[in-house]
């Protein structure tokens, strides 16, 4: 990856105070504070419309089609955040059918790139794009893709493009013509890293989580199970009991903005057919234990964390898989609130809470 002036500016500086004589760390802050600088530095808005990579987006010059306002567009669930060499996503809703969308970068002064994007929603897809909602199999062992509005354009960054700020109007058309009304969106490209304070190892110690409307607690290195009756088909019945244990989980975030993870556990579980067929229960059992490696990026404003995992090894019972991402297909595999109270950390994202000790 290309490293440009002002990322790789912060990066020497971090190393060098990192790296004195006296082992010296970086002081509390300063490297927050240096982040945050450059991340409120305007960006041109040409320099973001000529390095952007959008899947099914035409550039064109000038402005957009005039909008009729025959339809409506909200983008109140859009992230105000873009990650370096990544980029960012645009959650559009609307009361029409649309096929696609405008959109046209400008800088924070409102000054207007000279072209714009025409999107065609299909072929813009984020189904590569991954979410991460915590299982019982631990951190990271389930990554879904995550679609939560009518439609959303995933836009990527080359690395040309570095920490700042710059907006963009965007708007959504139908198959008939109908344009919206434009909407403005400011987005601040984070650096990686953000927060000395998550600076450590984090040990998992619980999570929590709403199972049908009530809170389910793991507690890790302790074994939670479950007994209930299954009915079989000739009238008789049998009790069977699964159980399931996350024997470790922790992440580790470093202050060059990188982090590495590793969870370990298992289940045994009712082997249903067979168990049916007999009238008796018999059990299959899954062993797993991930590990991977990436980026983290936080949002000091809103206390987002959001994690880019590039390099991944997936270990089963049923087998093992490993997965390597270049700059630019990384999979965000967690972005939701993180907070910090003296040694314990707390990220939450839906449904999902999970608990770490220093």
């Amino acid at each position: 990856m290309k490293i440009i002036l002002r990322t790789a500016a912060l990066a020497a500086l971090i190393i060098a105070i990192s790296c004195g004589k006296d082992d010296a760390v970086v002081p509390d802050g300063k490297a927050d504070e240096i982040a945050e600088q450059l991340e409120q530095t305007p960006l041109e808005a040409n320099t973001v419309s000529e390095n952007v990579v959008i899947k099914g987006g035409a550039k064109k010059e000038g402005m957009p089609p005039t909008p009729n306002e025959a339809i409506t567009l909200d983008v109140s669930n859009t992230s105000k955040m873009a990650l370096l060499g990544e980029g960012f996503e645009v959650s559009l809703n609307s009361d029409a059918e649309i096929v696609g969308a405008y959109i046209q970068f400008k800088s924070n002064d409102g000054t207007m790139a000279d072209s714009y994007y025409d999107i065609d929603l299909f072929e813009n897809t984020i189904s590569d794009k991954k979410s991460i909602k915590t299982d019982k199999k631990g951190l990271s062992n389930s990554l879904t893709a995550k679609v939560d509005a009518d439609a959303n354009i995933d836009i990527d960054f080359n690395t040309q493009i570095e920490p700042g700020t710059f907006c963009y109007d965007v708007c959504v058309y139908d198959a008939d013509g109908n344009i919206s009304l434009p909407q403005e969106v400011c987005v601040t490209v984070e650096s990686w890293g953000g927060n000395s304070a998550l600076v450590a190892k984090w040990n998992l110690t619980k999570e929590e989580y709403d199972e049908n409307g009530e809170i389910d607690v793991d507690i890790t290195g302790e074994e939670e199970c479950a007994t209930d009756t299954q009915e079989c088909s000739d009238g008789g019945s049998f009790e069977y009991t699964e159980c399931y244990v996350s024997e470790f989980g922790y992440i580790e975030f470093k202050q060059d903005g990188t982090f590495t993870l590793e969870s370990k556990g298992g289940e045994e579980y009712l082997d249903y057919n067979n168990s049916l067929e007999n009238c008796e229960a018999t059990y299959k059992e899954y062993i797993y234990h991930f590990t991977g490696s990436g980026n983290w990026a936080y949002s000091s404003v809103d206390k987002q964390l959001s994690l880019v995992l590039y390099s991944s090894v997936d270990k089963g019972t049923d087998g093992e898989g490993t997965q390597t991402n270049e700059p630019g297909e990384g999979e965000l595999i967690f972005s939701g609130k993180a907070e910090i109270n003296g040694n314990t950390l707390v990220i939450i994202e839906e449904d999902y809470t999970s608990y770490f000790e220093k």
